[in-house]
């Protein structure tokens, strides 16, 4: 059996590592364009993708929630850091902390993922798919047939859409 040297060992984990780059790029790439495409279904600017916290805002809008929504999953995600920091520190108190962030961030999650699943008129078997599969449904979503019903599936709102009052 032939030896590798270090320098070949050093070129083949660069290639590897270059290799994953381009893979995890062309998926961000990939996803931000599947994104762009439900944001545009659900009569919202596409751009709007582009731009974190305002993309969170507008993914709130098209499910049917406040912008204050971004609050609770602050919340959440401040008690998972502190929990950690605990942790590392090696204090007891870490362990809930980090358990009831990670908790809370899951399972409000699921609940507006399900949302966004009603707000194409789909139902509970869909949101599955979205959360164990979403490599899969999500672009199902933005280029399948489903067509945006209104914010949790409810239909057009005539309080929140103008357009319906002069019709």
């Amino acid at each position: 059996m032939e030896q590798v040297s270090t320098e070949q060992q050093t070129a083949m984990a660069q290639s590897m590592g270059v290799g994953f780059f381009i893979f995890f790029a062309a998926l961000m790439v990939f996803f931000i364009i599947v994104q762009w495409r439900i944001f545009t279904k659900a009569n919202q600017p596409g751009w709007s993708c582009l731009i974190p916290i305002y993309s969170a805002i507008i993914y709130f809008k098209i499910i049917g929630r406040s912008a204050a929504r971004l609050l609770v999953y602050l919340g959440f995600g401040i008690l998972y850091g502190m929990g950690a920091y605990f942790l590392i520190k090696q204090n007891a108190m870490g362990g809930l902390l980090a358990f009831i962030g990670i908790a809370g961030l899951i399972t409000f999650s699921i609940i507006d993922t399900n949302r966004l699943s009603k707000s194409f008129g789909q139902g509970a078997g869909f949101t599955v798919g979205l959360i164990l599969l979403g490599i899969v449904f999500y672009p199902l979503l933005a280029f399948g047939n489903y067509q945006y019903i209104g914010p949790n599936g409810d239909g057009p709102n005539p309080n929140t859409d103008p357009e319906i009052l002069h019709a």
